[in-house]
This record gives C-alpha cells, sequence and structure tokens, in this order.
C-alpha cells in the first residue's frame, strides 16, 4: 500500500530545535517498514498547533488526497492528536477522506474503526486528547495572567525604545521585565510624542521626516504612518503594563473589552510622562474628529467600496494599491482614488504615487472582464481554455519527452538490428562492445523519460468545479452589470478569478491577471491589456 505521512509539532521552539519531528518519522518509517507499505508523500508542519485546521502542509494533504489521481491510499501518523487536537475537526477530515478511499492510521494508536469496538476507542482517544488540550491551554493561561498582573513580560518583542532583561527568580526561574534601550531611541520616542502634540505634526510627516534623515526602525525598515499612530497609542510609554488586549483564538482579529485587559500600572520605567500622553491623545481625537480608538471592535469594521483592494498594486514600487477618498467639502465634492499603499505608509520618499480614479479604473476592468467571462460561459470554452493553457505551459516537456521517445525508439531498433547479426553469426569483434555502450545509454534514456513522464500529469478538471466556476462567473457578471454595483459582494468574487491588476501609466493601459485554480493548482493564468 502507498501512503502519506503526517507530522507536526506544536512550538516555532520545537520544531527549531526539532524535539519531535525526527522521532515522529522514524517511528512511521519503521512501521510501515514492517507491513510493507511505501512512503510516497511527507507533510511536516512545524510550529503549527492542531487546534485548527489552519495548517499548510494539512491543507495540501487534504488537497492531494482528493484528487483522482492520489498518489497514496492511506495517512500514516505517529498519534491521531498529531492529526488533529480538535474532535469537529477530526471527525470531518477523516470522514472527507474516507469517502475518498484514504485511511487515517496511527502508530501508537493503532485501531481500524472498523468493528464498534475499535470505533469506540478511537473517539476516546480523541476526546482525551482535545481535553488534554483544552486543559493545558487554561493553565498556561492562568499562569500568564497572574505573570501579567505582576507586571512581568509574557513574551513578544518589546516596543521601541525597551529591550527585555531577564531576572533570576530562583529555582533557575526567570522573569523578563522591560527597562529602557538605547538612549537615541528613548530620546527619539520623547521627540514623536511632542512633535505630534505640541507641534501639530500628523503621522505621515513624522513618518517622513524620520525617513529623510536616515533614521530606522526598530527592525531597520522605514518609518510609516501606522508605525508612528502605534507608538502614539501605546501605553507602554507611560510604565503601564496591558495584556489580553486581543483574543488569540482570532490571531488578534478580535479585541476584547478593556474591562477583561489585565492593566499593571509602573511596571516598568515609564519614558514619558502621563500628561504628554494624554495630550497626544486629546490630539488625535481632535484630528479625527472624535476619534482617535486605540483599537476598533471586532465587526464594527466599514464596508470598504474598493473592490479592487488587495489585488491592485502600484506598477511603480509593487505595493498594494489603497482606496483614499478625498473631502466632501470641496466644490467638487468628494472623489475617491486608488493611491499606492506604500506612499500612504511610508510617504513620498518611499513611492512618487499618481492615484486613480476609482470609477474609471473599476469601469476598464468591469468592461474587459465581462467580454472574457462571458466567452468562457460559451459551450465548453472554459473547459478548452484550461486545457490549451495545461498544454501550452508544458509544451517544452511535451516536447521533450516526444523527443526521448523518439530516441528511445530509435535506439531499441539498432540494438535489435546488432543482436541479430551477433546471432547470425554477422557479428564483428566490436559488435558486443557497441551492445553495452548502445544498451547503457537506452537505460538512461528510459529513466529521463519516466522522470519527465511523472511531471507530466494529465490535466483533471473536475466536473463539479467547472459548473462552480461557471455558477460564479454569472453571479460575477450580474453584479457587475448593476447600476448601484455592490462592492461588498463583488470584492471576494473578483478575487476568485482576478489574481493581479496594474495600471502602466506611461502606456495608459491597465494589465488584468485572470487565473482559476483548484485547490493549490492553477488551472488556467492568462493576461489581457485594457486601455485607459
Amino acid at each position: 500500500m502507498k501512503v502519506a505521512i503526517y507530522v507536526r509539532v506544536s512550538s516555532d521552539r520545537q520544531a527549531e530545535k526539532e524535539l519531535s519531528i525526527p522521532a515522529q518519522i522514524k517511528a512511521i518509517q519503521q512501521y510501515c517498514l514492517e507491513r510493507g507499505w511505501i512512503i510516497v508523500n511527507e507533510f511536516i508542519e512545524k510550529g503549527k498547533s492542531a487546534k485548527t485546521d489552519d495548517r499548510p502542509e494539512f491543507q495540501k494533504m487534504i488537497a492531494l488526497a482528493k484528487r483522482s489521481n492520489r498518489p497514496f491510499n492511506a495517512v500514516v501518523v505517529h498519534k491521531f492528536d498529531r492529526f488533529s487536537r480538535k474532535r469537529d475537526d477530526h471527525v470531518i477530515y477523516k470522514a472527507l477522506l474516507n469517502q475518498c478511499g484514504v485511511k487515517v492510521i496511527s502508530v501508537t494508536e493503532q485501531t481500524e474503526a472498523e468493528t464498534p469496538q475499535d470505533m469506540l476507542l478511537e473517539g476516546m482517544l480523541e476526546v482525551i486528547s482535545e481535553f488534554f488540550n483544552a486543559n493545558l491551554a487554561t493553565e498556561v493561561r492562568k499562569g500568564m495572567t497572574q505573570n501579567a498582573k505582576q507586571g512581568y513580560n509574557n513574551g513578544g518583542t518589546p516596543p521601541y525604545g525597551y529591550r527585555t532583561e531577564h531576572i533570576a527568580m530562583g529555582n533557575q526561574k526567570t522573569k523578563s521585565v522591560w527597562v529602557p534601550g538605547p538612549r537615541e531611541e528613548v530620546d527619539l520616542i520623547r521627540w514623536i510624542f511632542n512633535q505630534y502634540a505640541y507641534e501639530n505634526k500628523g503621522y505621515h510627516k513624522i513618518a517622513s521626516e524620520l525617513n529623510e534623515q536616515k533614521v530606522p526602525t526598530q527592525k531597520g525598515g522605514t518609518w510609516s504612518a501606522s508605525t508612528i499612530r502605534a507608538i502614539i497609542f501605546n501605553e507602554s510609554y507611560i510604565g503601564r503594563k496591558v495584556w489580553n488586549k486581543q483574543d488569540y483564538q482570532t490571531k488578534g482579529k478580535k479585541w476584547r473589552d478593556r474591562s477583561e485587559w489585565i492593566i499593571t500600572e509602573n511596571a516598568h520605567p515609564a519614558l514619558i510622562t502621563k500628561e504628554l500622553f494624554e495630550q497626544c491623545q486629546t490630539a488625535a481625537k481632535q484630528r479625527n474628529n472624535g476619534g482617535g480608538e486605540t483599537h476598533k471592535p471586532f465587526g464594527m469594521k466599514r464596508v470598504s467600496p474598493f473592490w479592487l483592494r488587495g489585488i491592485m498594486v502600484c506598477d511603480k514600487c509593487g505595493s498594494r494599491m489603497v482606496g483614499n477618498s478625498t473631502s466632501t467639502r470641496t466644490k467638487s465634492g468628494g472623489q475617491r482614488y486608488y493611491v499606492c499603499g506604500g506612499y500612504m505608509r511610508k510617504g513620498k520618499e518611499y513611492c512618487s504615487y499618481v492615484g486613480w480614479r476609482k470609477e474609471r479604473i473599476e469601469e476598464v476592468v468591469t468592461n474587459k472582464l465581462r467580454m472574457i467571462m462571458l466567452r468562457m460561459l460559451m459551450n465548453n470554452q472554459l473547459e478548452d481554455e484550461i486545457h490549451m493553457y495545461h498544454n501550452e505551459k508544458n509544451k517544452h516537456v511535451i516536447a521533450q519527452a516526444s523527443s526521448l521517445v523518439a530516441e528511445i525508439t530509435f535506439l531499441e531498433k539498432r540494438v535489435d538490428a546488432i543482436k541479430d547479426d551477433i546471432q547470425a553469426g554477422k557479428g564483428k569483434s566490436f559488435h558486443q562492445e557497441m551492445l553495452d555502450e548502445m544498451q547503457t545509454e537506452l537505460l538512461d534514456k528510459k529513466a529521463e523519460h519516466k522522470v519527465l513522464s511523472v511531471g507530466l500529469h494529465k490535466i483533471d478538471v473536475p466536473e463539479e468545479f467547472i459548473a462552480s466556476v461557471k455558477y460564479d462567473i454569472q453571479t460575477l457578471i450580474s453584479l457587475l452589470d448593476d447600476e448601484l454595483q455592490n462592492p461588498q459582494m463583488i470584492h471576494p468574487l473578483i478575487g476568485k478569478f482576478v489574481s493581479k491588476v496594474r495600471v502602466l501609466r506611461e502606456k495608459k493601459q491597465v494589465h488584468i491577471t485572470v487565473q482559476f485554480a483548484n485547490a493549490d493548482e492553477v488551472l488556467y493564468e492568462k493576461h489581457i491589456v485594457a486601455e485607459l
């Protein structure tokens, strides 16, 4: 039986020191060797938790297993908790793999799940694993909460102007605290707050001045408006330790209510006075018409009207183009533009941008895309385009494989002719040496052809994928044709079919990259040009 192996460690520290991965691989290899199984794929996940299914190698393995020409019939893991520690994910993905004819086998917890007893045992192991994970998370969080209340650091990089210092606590344990960093960094922090509070300079202006003076950021890069804003609202600079602001289970997307924050006063030396900090908060609210929140609650984000966001890029610096609106107080009213994100964050020293009117760019993209998409819906045009793209992409490999076939055929005929001469007594003294050389060359050519053939698989486009794409295309065209377009609905659909939009300023052209993908495999890609 051909199998794939999946191994995983939870932390980056484990992954770097390879405390667990080699041991898992060795145990799985021995297990497969004893049963005569062939390992054809290895999926190694470093520093990824099994509490979610958001794991690149795991998803790659699932996508490969779903293909009709999948190379393996089983997935072998060291323990079931390597596959998943969440009961729901374990059941869902095992059922999905089972439908594809792929088993999940544990080396140390050997159940085939074919009898009621085995199914019960495997279910108990999964529940125990999930309980262990949840209990461990609770205990760790208790320790981190207590640590934060005492003013100690729970990890992470300290903000600009601070450094981490470790304090010996006895029993070979240490605690980390923040201490002031180099004098020039401390002075720079104070300068930033004073410029914002008393010199009426905004985030962009401060960032531009720092970049003009060639002052590096904490990571050695250039300053941006968002970096300056983060400093202005960072309570660490008045000696206040704030922890538990974000929900770690949502990867920081969800902010907790301030009542849930762990706030410790005088946890470390302050770099500025509380009066200066409050002055900056007041200035921020005045500049932002009552805004200036230190965070915005999850789910309260305004819907962006810019449906090309995320896929439109600057042709000068390669940064993503972002939406920007001018004031509605002007005579002509407010206007909306796509502008360079690099310029917005880092100033004109980074990129001297030219903004593009939102309505004009979206109109050009709509017209060109509608024409391309409508053609895709005709007869079998979509399937034909995918097959043509696949053949064009692999034409050099196809030509090389065809050339090898011709060479192999010729060599086989020559070998047969020489063998016939030798058997008929017509061979010369050098014929045997010639035969040996040609047979060696023949073996080499066949091996080379075999390697090429492995990479040259026939494109397999599932019917359900074609049906899904056609439905999405029809929906997208309908949305684009609406008199009042809905950006919230267009944006996710446009991202399925367009990977990049780029405006060439000098040529006054819009370059659009259309792309269809199934799982991790790009099935079709085409670059089209529209005139501005």
